[in-house]
């Protein structure tokens, strides 16, 4: 199982959109506030169960990944008291409307881990003598790690005895289960040659031959004018990207007079309404006529990817796309418009291209699982 997409569920980054498509006035998502919530409060469950750094809170800027120091703490109040009584009324809430709510081993192990979480914490910082806690050091991952070799001494048996169990244990404790066995006739080191063959990385990246259609040329040319994109959710979600390629030319140039025309010193409008929602005091904002430069370079490389026909995709879309670009009246600096102009075509293009290989990548196995084999099981005598 994937935990990191399961916690992706509940990011900030979710909660924020669903806030954005609210109040955009979409009939679908204007009923999302009791959604939202819940999100909100199993990310909050999250985060102080991944406490495992004592100063990148302050790089981060999110108190809620602060170490434990005090039993005071407002995080522990939150887990000894409104977590559980949240969960309550989840329960009670949904038996009245006729819902299935949380099923009772979920409500309970909420609970129960929310409890013991805080008891622990107390414990350590009142009576251990800890200075600090850390709670992603709090894992289950060792219990767990036993109880499989437990099974696998049992002849993979799910449903083992107090014999078999005790004679488990009796072997992990002589054998051992994480150390080396100096008998085995496994080679310290390995080595392995590879016969296959080594593509050329002399191949062409020419673009002189490829025939593009009149819709994707008129995109190509109007890199050089002014673009204002429409305030939607896509154009929201390429402000971020936009606003972080400021701030990688800021650290890069150091040079007002490159950043100056690409930054925002308006109120976030609609098209930054989605950055303001998650922002926690470090997000930079572009003004609107560069998130316009930075998504039509985005639709170019999803559009022109199809027709590339050699090697090296970056390369080929950074020697179409640039000669427009260097044209465009936000980029004013004679001494960094050429590298500034080819950073934000490499910087665009590389995650639209990423996304693509991904996705060819899911739908490959997607197709893979569709013929997986029927599992053999293996009798043991």
């Amino acid at each position: 199982m994937n935990v990191m997409r399961a916690v992706q569920i509940f990011s900030p980054t979710v909660t924020a959109t669903l806030r954005y498509l609210q109040e955009s006035e979409d009939c679908r998502f204007q009923r999302v506030d009791a959604t939202i919530t819940f999100m909100k409060h199993m990310h909050y469950f999250f985060q102080i169960h991944n406490v495992s750094n004592r100063t990148y809170y302050i790089r981060s800027l999110d108190s809620s990944i602060a170490p434990y120091v005090d039993v005071s703490d407002e995080r522990l109040e939150w887990l000894h008291m409104t977590f559980p009584n949240y969960i309550d009324d989840i329960q009670h809430i949904s038996v009245t409307a006729g819902m299935k709510g949380l099923s009772q081993e979920t409500a309970h192990a909420l609970k129960f881990t929310a409890e013991s979480t805080c008891m622990c914490i107390k414990f350590l910082l009142s009576q251990a003598g800890f200075y600090y806690v850390l709670t992603r050091a709090f894992s289950s991952d060792a219990v767990e790690a036993t109880f499989s070799h437990v099974r696998l001494r049992g002849g993979s048996n799910d449903a083992t005895d107090a014999r078999a169990a005790e004679y488990a244990m009796r072997q992990i404790l002589r054998c051992g289960i994480v150390k080396a066995s100096k008998s085995s006739n496994t080679a310290s080191t390995v080595n392995y040659v590879s016969h296959a063959f080594v593509q050329n990385l002399n191949s062409r990246t020419d673009t002189e031959d490829l025939i593009l259609p009149m819709e994707l040329k008129i995109k190509i040319f109007n890199l050089c004018k002014d673009i204002v994109p429409r305030a939607d959710i896509y154009s929201a979600s390429v402000a971020f990207l936009a606003g972080y390629i400021i701030k990688k030319i800021d650290d890069k140039f150091h040079c007002d007079d490159c950043l100056s025309p690409l930054l925002s010193f308006e109120l976030p409008g609609p098209l930054l309404k989605l950055m303001f929602l998650q922002d926690r005091g470090g997000l930079t904002y572009p003004n609107s006529r560069f998130v316009g430069v930075v998504k039509q370079i985005s639709d170019i490389a999803l559009k022109m990817f199809p027709l590339l026909k050699f090697e090296r995709a970056c390369e080929q879309l950074l020697n179409i796309i640039f000669p427009h670009l260097e044209k465009n009246p936000l980029f004013k600096c004679e001494k960094h418009k050429r590298l500034v102009c080819k950073f934000v075509v490499t910087t665009t293009v590389k995650p639209v291209l990423d996304n693509i290989c991904l996705e060819t990548t899911d739908l490959v196995k997607a197709k893979l699982l569709q013929h997986k084999p029927v599992s053999r099981k293996v009798l043991k005598l």
